[in-house]
């Protein structure tokens, strides 16, 4: 079966391995077929580390995001089944993948391949808010980061009532505020937004969606309002984050954080499936660049790059 190794920091090399035993699944595993896949952020950093310490990376790293045909199954889905969801260890660049069932759910029949991978970052966000109330209204929200997730969280804000929703990133988002919620946005970086007086103490919910080192959350900190909340939702770099404890105990402020336990998943991606058929259109802008596997070094260096017209980069494998 065809698969993809990373040799080098996002370098890929198509490789030839052997498909999973079909007649060998694992208790509560599927064996699924790739059908498309998209590249989140949190893989881009996987690939500029090279995969591990040691080379090359291992096979199919780095994509969890994915649509794909249940081939073979020990489980409650069925071979034949359209499911989408994630794939265990990031390791979902192969033809075939052994996977567990319960991080993947059926797309919905009125959702084709390519747009139903972004219900699996959708699937993350509206997790993510499961902590804080459903009803937002009357709260200032802002959201530090305006990548793809960070665009869905804004939008789910936006639904859930919030008063204003407020964006930061260093990439100008001004076309996309409209279409996901957002009363305004800023292309600044968030530490020099931060410091301006007029935002310190200013917002009720502040979610931040950069992650990767310690700067973004103590600018969270210092806008949000006193017994504000704080979502961290950006991948860390470092097992640990020195801040201003002083402030956060101050202020009377939540710090949540947490990423989408495993036995939860299929949950998540059946929400994300029943808030994407309320926001039909929510899609169109979302994916801005679809690629076939023989384009994937290119789809992994577009996704590197943030840029005004780089959102979901997804690679679908029947092109």
């Amino acid at each position: 079966m065809w698969s993809y190794r990373l040799d080098g920091p996002l370098h890929y090399e198509r490789v030839e391995t052997p498909k999973p035993d079909f007649d060998a699944v694992a208790d509560g595993n599927v064996v699924i077929e790739f059908l498309t896949g998209g590249i989140c952020g949190s893989d881009i950093a996987r690939c500029l580390d090279g995969g591990t310490e040691s080379h090359p990376g291992p096979i199919g790293l780095s994509l969890h995001e994915i649509v794909g045909r249940v081939v073979a199954t020990n489980s409650d889905l069925a071979v034949g089944e359209r499911v989408v969801g994630w794939v265990g260890q990031s390791v979902g660049l192969k033809q075939y993948s052994e996977t567990e069932a319960e991080a993947l759910a059926p797309l919905h029949p009125d959702m084709g391949e390519v747009s139903g991978i972004p219900l699996q970052p959708l699937a993350c966000v509206l997790h993510g808010l499961t902590r804080v109330p459903d009803d937002l209204s009357g709260l200032h929200c802002a959201v530090i980061g305006l990548g793809p997730v960070g665009l869905f969280y804004a939008h789910a804000l936006r639904d859930r009532g919030a008063a204003s929703v407020v964006g930061i990133d260093v990439v100008d988002r001004t076309s996309l505020a409209d279409s996901f919620g957002l009363d305004s946005t800023e292309a600044v970086i968030s530490r020099a937004w931060a410091k301006r007086p007029e935002n310190q103490n200013r917002f009720d919910l502040v979610v931040e969606v950069v992650g990767h080192q310690v700067g973004t959350l103590q600018d969270a900190i210092t806008v949000a309002a006193p017994e504000g909340t704080i979502i961290y939702f950006g991948n860390p770099d470092d097992r640990f984050y020195p801040i201003d404890f002083g402030q956060m105990m101050d202020k009377h402020l939540i710090l949540q954080t947490g990423r989408t336990p495993q036995h939860v998943r299929r949950a998540a991606m059946i929400r994300a499936q029943e808030y994407a058929l309320r926001y039909p259109d929510l899609f169109e802008t979302y994916i801005t660049h679809v690629f076939g596997l023989d384009e994937i070094q290119t789809a992994y260096e577009v996704a590197a790059k943030p840029s005004p017209n780089r959102l979901k980069v997804i690679l679908d494998a029947r092109i």
